[in-house]
């Protein structure tokens, strides 16, 4: 359908399928179902009544571009510089990281086993803000601190919270979570995080929509793929209320390592949880004793 101008919304659509699945991209359909409902202005379902509509080369013309882009294996949420999240709609860019479903397995978590009342709450890492904003809109009486050393993905997870009318409910902090500020010792009910778990050398393995196009810090931990979760043991304990509560996300074949390393740093009660694939994916512990 390249250069024709004008055509069938269908048609168009169907050799976008074709050419994405030859190129052997995961889920070809519902990424070209996408990429036309962004075009068409509606949603995947309304193209079905609109498969006879007839599109203008101009139209043709920026939707073959964003086949292009994601035939490039760029990530289609890049592309569509959002990703739903939750009950939200996060911005996304590749400052960020993408939200992926097995974070919303672990907002799901939170929501589920803290108190609906008041909660403070830390999430350390924020990157785009998803994490936090999520459970503010879901939990209106929580008020959240979110800390991230990137100066440009908290712009983000900024406009992100006013664009879902959280914003005056989360507090942005600067920084590296390895030194909160000092007025968050004992301060929180709990303490979140999707810290970096990836190990150094797996990096260049990804797919290329993950290793060419989310950053390399918010992806890579160090050489074993653990060290943030030494740091966050520490840090939480500090940070928490006694009997506060750690909820955070780590990669697969992870859990042994990272619950020894909250067994040491002074956790108990440590469970671990499985994301919506039955993979273990989810640490929630509770802070014991007095601050370290």
């Amino acid at each position: 359908m390249r250069g024709e101008s004008a055509a069938r919304l269908g048609a168009v659509l169907e050799g976008a399928v074709q050419r994405m699945a030859d190129a052997s991209l995961r889920e070809a359909r519902l990424h070209a179902e996408y990429l036309m409902a962004e075009i068409a202005g509606c949603d995947r379902g309304g193209l079905y009544t609109r498969r006879d509509d007839t599109l203008t080369k101009s139209r043709i013309e920026k939707f073959e571009a964003m086949v292009q882009r994601r035939l490039n294996r760029e990530p289609l949420q890049h592309i569509l510089k959002s990703q739903p999240f939750h009950d939200v709609t996060i911005e996304v860019t590749p400052d960020v990281l993408i939200p992926r479903p097995e974070t919303e397995a672990l907002v799901e978590h939170a929501l589920r086993q803290l108190p609906r009342g008041e909660c403070r709450v830390a999430d350390l890492g924020t990157g785009s803000g998803c994490i936090a904003i999520a459970l503010a809109h879901a939990r209106p009486s929580w008020r959240i601190d979110a800390i991230d050393r990137s100066e440009v993905a908290l712009d983000i997870a900024r406009r992100n919270a006013k664009k879902n009318g959280v914003a005056d409910r989360i507090k942005w902090h600067l920084g590296d979570f390895s030194k909160p500020p000092a007025g968050w010792y004992g301060r929180f009910d709990a303490v979140i995080s999707n810290p970096p778990y990836v190990r150094a050398d797996d990096h260049k393995d990804l797919e290329p929509e993950v290793r060419d196009h989310e950053p390399y810090e918010a992806l890579v931990s160090g050489p074993t793929g653990l060290e943030a979760f030494r740091v966050l043991s520490m840090i939480a304990h500090r940070s928490l209320k006694p009997s506060g509560r750690v909820l955070l996300e780590f990669g697969f074949g992870q859990d042994a390592a990272v619950a020894r390393y909250f067994a040491e740093a002074g956790f108990g009660d440590i469970q671990i949880r499985p994301d919506l694939r039955g993979i273990p994916r989810v640490l929630d512990a509770t802070r014991n004793g007095s601050a370290r």
